[in-house]
């Protein structure tokens, strides 16, 4: 026993010399510069703080160690890191749906009427379609009542901005709140929609009248089931500790349109006209999700993607507008999907067109 003893004494110190020869090993592999750049001084700090930066990020124990500390705070807390807000019942909502509105939508409003013209001048009609904060439609898993009571009115005043300007709107909102009590709309630890709140929206813009419906039956084709990890559980821990703090991975079916006749709207080895063409964001641009194929099937006919991921909804127009795609073969109606959160994005009109109209010109609905 006191042979036992006296050993595990030195147990500690050679697990902690074992590791800290693995995690220099890791370090020294990883380091691709001189530990003393040519001319740097150790007083100013320079050479330590490169040090600890590299330290920080390729240690070992680095991922798991955030993993097991931001799974301790989500079951103590039910909150993640900055990024993310915890909600009921394992869901998460990203903390953009909680920035307020910092200018007025007239702001906002008025380079939407400088595309509504860009296009106009070519003969194109506009649609705005917006989608709603997940936090306004879920505001039960949200527990977050003046955050989702405002994005509610963010929403409202948006739709109402738009139409007095005279910008077509389709209005999802009433429609996505119906349509989650048959099921989920949205998922819980993903920032987008599902397959069924994007086929929602879809019926809701051609219900609108606002765009041609053609005559084109389109079947869906099933892709294989997918398994994912939604976009906000990075926020709060790693996938594979995920599971065991109750965010589980999602899971979708996508599909595509496909023409039921032969000689239908899609032809392979012909010109990319179409009548529709829809730009906007990854609520759009992911494939995952089956929004254009959806309004391909509540439209009956073919509609052009031009969304993009991860670019905000702006900025893909921009695009848009710039490309041999709208200048050679112009749509007869652009359907521009809008994510209101976007609205208290700072960044958002980054290298806007320049409104030709007036500021006066639009009517203050707020």
């Amino acid at each position: 026993m006191q042979l036992l003893y006296r050993s595990s004494r030195y147990l500690l110190p050679t697990l902690f010399l074992g590791y800290a020869l693995v995690a220099n090993t890791v370090f020294l592999e990883r380091w691709d510069k001189p530990l003393i750049a040519p001319g740097a001084s150790v007083l100013t700090g320079a050479v330590t703080a490169d040090l600890d930066h590299v330290y920080k990020t390729t240690l070992p124990h680095r991922d798991l160690s955030i993993g097991l500390v931001g799974a301790a705070r989500y079951l103590l807390t039910g909150e993640g890191r900055a990024g993310v807000i915890g909600g009921q019942d394992g869901w998460l909502f990203t903390n953009e749906e909680s920035r307020p509105l910092t200018q007025g939508l007239d702001d906002a409003i008025a380079p939407i009427l400088a595309v509504q013209d860009s296009l106009g001048a070519a003969g194109v009609r506009l649609v705005i379609v917006p989608i709603p904060a997940k936090m306004d439609i879920y505001s039960d898993k949200a527990d977050q009542p003046q955050l989702s009571a405002a994005m509610a009115t963010d929403y409202s005043r948006f739709v109402a901005a738009l139409q007095v300007s005279g910008v077509p709107v389709v209005d999802t909102r009433p429609a996505l709140i119906h349509a989650r009590d048959n099921g989920p709309v949205y998922f819980a630890t993903d920032t987008h929609w599902n397959a069924d709140g994007a086929g929602t929206v879809a019926v809701t813009v051609a219900a609108s009248g606002l765009l041609p419906v053609g005559t084109t039956d389109f079947v869906t084709q099933s892709m294989p089931d997918q398994t994912f990890v939604g976009d906000l559980v990075s926020f709060v821990t790693s996938e594979s500790l995920a599971p065991h703090v109750g965010l589980p991975g999602e899971h979708i079916q996508p599909y595509l349109a496909v023409a039921a006749k032969a000689g239908g709207p899609v032809d392979l080895f012909g010109t990319t006209q179409a009548d529709i063409v829809l730009v906007g964001t990854s609520y759009s641009a992911n494939p995952r999700w089956s929004f254009a194929e959806a309004l391909k099937l509540a439209l009956r006919q073919d509609v052009l993607n031009f969304a993009e991921e991860g670019q905000g909804p702006a900025r893909p127009m921009e695009t848009y507008l710039a490309s041999s795609d709208f200048r050679d073969t112009p749509p007869r109606v652009v359907v521009w999907e809008f994510p209101v959160r976007y609205l208290s994005d700072p960044t958002i009109w980054d290298g806007k067109p320049q409104p030709r109209r007036s500021n006066q010109e639009i009517a203050s609905a707020t």
